[in-house]
């Protein structure tokens, strides 16, 4: 049954359900994106700390800068805000791991670091 000048009785609301739906949806995929710049954002942290950390070791097994090759690593990935996983020397080369966390998750960057071979 309709009432003059209101369309048919079963549209009413439809249009709000529409637009519940379309929210929702546009919520739910805003989240994604930001969950997923979150883990790109500590990848590139964790890389950056990686490199940091190579470096100061691979200074420090060479002799450019004073305690162990690992102990610096540590203490400038600290300073960069992620930790040492793992740390190996071999030679006057260093590679180093570390974690840095975005969220939930774990994120993980390695690195070498040396001197250039002759």
């Amino acid at each position: 049954m309709t009432r003059p000048g209101h369309g048919r009785a079963d549209d009413r609301g439809s249009a709000t359900v529409v637009m519940v739906a379309v929210v929702a949806t546009v919520l739910v995929l805003a989240g994604i994106v930001l969950a997923a710049a979150a883990v790109r954002v500590a990848t590139v942290r964790a890389q950056g700390g990686a490199d940091a950390a190579a470096t100061a070791a691979a200074a420090s097994l060479v002799g450019l800068v004073p305690g162990g090759p690992c102990a610096r690593a540590g203490a400038v990935a600290a300073a960069s805000g992620v930790r040492v996983m793992t740390c190996e020397t071999a030679g006057s080369h260093v590679r180093v791991a570390v974690a840095a966390r975005s969220g939930a998750l774990t994120v993980t960057a390695h690195a070498v670091a040396g001197p250039a071979p002759n």
